[in-house]
């Protein structure tokens, strides 16, 4: 599998990423969106990135503004921010000579909220949106709560209001999350199932946790994930 770095400028800070190139060109191609407190080189996006390009996919992995090695600080890798990443790293991404033109978004956790609001604004071909919050918790988990003390504001963008979201503009979606997800309650995927517009399939994955540690677990949720794509993306 072919693997190069890449820089790219935001004007502010620089992100950095890993191209996974297709083994046959041009190709629909897939952006991986990690989580909140997580980075692209996570054993799951390299394991989902050699699936996808051993089926015939291009594949692209990156760490947002303050996350891995992208510059700035994690304070300003905001939900507003993250979109912002996003939508920057799809347009390099539709510009390049291995690409079809078809893209998929695979978002993890708030990775996930990321990669609703940039695929349904920027119109992604596909998403697979895993454990992905929409919805404030009263409660945050004991994981967030310091971030929901320190940056009251981090998870507030105008985009992803949930008032004034355009969920039926979201498409070809596949929602999968965890049936012990104490991180992210998993009434959030039935909340954007119910929005969203068909084709759409939403999958509780028995005995998950947020973060899919169980190895079997996650290898199903791989799988599903890749069968998505093909099916939408490679096998239209």
């Amino acid at each position: 599998m072919r693997q190069e770095a890449f820089d790219l400028d935001t004007g502010d800070f620089t992100l950095k990423g890993i191209h996974h190139l297709p083994q046959k060109s041009p190709a629909p191609y897939v952006i991986a969106a990690h989580g909140m407190m997580s980075a692209k080189d996570s054993p799951k996006y390299i394991a989902l990135g050699e699936r996808l390009v051993a089926a015939g996919f291009g594949f692209v992995r990156f760490d947002f503004t303050g996350c891995g090695e992208s510059g700035g600080v994690f304070e300003n890798a905001t939900l507003t921010r993250r979109i912002d990443d996003l939508t920057t790293v799809m347009e390099w991404v539709r510009n390049l000579d291995t690409c079809n033109g078809t893209l998929g978004l695979f978002g993890s956790s708030m990775g996930g909220t990321v990669a609703l609001a940039a695929g349904t604004l920027k119109g992604a071909d596909a998403m697979v949106l895993l454990a992905t919050p929409v919805k404030r918790a009263a409660r945050p988990a004991p994981e967030l709560k310091e971030v929901y003390d320190r940056y009251p504001h981090y998870f507030d963008d105008f985009r992803t209001r949930l008032d004034t979201f355009p969920f039926h503009d979201a498409h070809h979606c596949l929602i999968i999350h965890g049936s012990r997800d104490t991180v992210v309650d998993p009434e959030n995927a039935f909340f954007i199932y119910e929005r969203v517009s068909q084709p759409k399939e939403i999958w509780i994955v028995d005995g998950a946790d947020h973060q899919f540690l169980d190895e079997s677990l996650r290898k199903k949720m791989l799988e599903m994930t890749l069968r998505w794509f093909t099916r939408f993306l490679l096998n239209p």
